[in-house]
């Protein structure tokens, strides 16, 4: 895993050296940034703790002025332990997101988004030789500010992002409060 966040490193600072010559445009944007998930599950939380740090990546396309069309993705891995027997658990959430965002000046280069839609969290879970996983569809929401220069920014965002699902007869609930920080850049 720490191969992959170093490529992954690498291969961001070269986009953003590349898209440093390029012209300022607000047609669209591309981003990466590190969140940080305190999930909304209490069993959740006994197994695995009460924060999560994972990658994560958007990308939007504008419609009308302000108003984009954006869609995310970010995973994580966790591994903990069960309560009682305390035994090992491993836990991978993944999601995808996707709906509208509106990016509008406060001051100069100072910008405010606002976005909500759709997610597709993903789960798979292993504890006790068994496995259980599924897929369900919840929502997104959340606001930032964004720092911009020529053509790269930076940003920080708040949101919640949360799905259901029953295991057996067991509610469980995905995701959770997020915030992040990231880097990007305008085409």
């Amino acid at each position: 895993m720490a191969a992959n966040m170093k490529r992954l490193t690498v291969l961001i600072g070269l986009l953003f050296l590349a898209a440093g010559s390029l012209p300022a445009a607000d047609h669209a944007f591309v981003s990466a940034g590190m969140g940080y998930l305190q999930p909304a599950d209490s069993g959740y939380k006994d197994v695995y703790g009460s924060q999560v740090f994972y990658p994560e990546f958007q990308a939007g396309a504008r419609l009308y002025r302000g108003l984009y069309l954006v869609a995310g993705f970010g995973t994580f891995t966790k591994n903990g332990e069960t309560p009682d027997l305390h035994l090992p658990a491993k836990s991978t959430q993944r999601f995808i997101t996707g709906g509208l965002a509106y990016i509008a000046t406060v001051s100069g280069r100072l910008k405010i988004k606002l976005e909500a839609g759709a997610a597709d969290l993903r789960y798979k879970e292993e504890a006790m030789e068994t496995s259980v996983s599924g897929s369900k569809v919840g929502f997104e929401a959340g606001m930032g500010f964004l720092v911009t220069a020529k053509v790269l920014f930076a940003g920080v965002n708040l949101g919640y992002i949360t799905a259901s699902d029953a295991v057996g007869d067991v509610k469980i609930k995905l995701g959770g409060a997020r915030a992040s920080l990231c880097l990007g850049f305008r085409i």
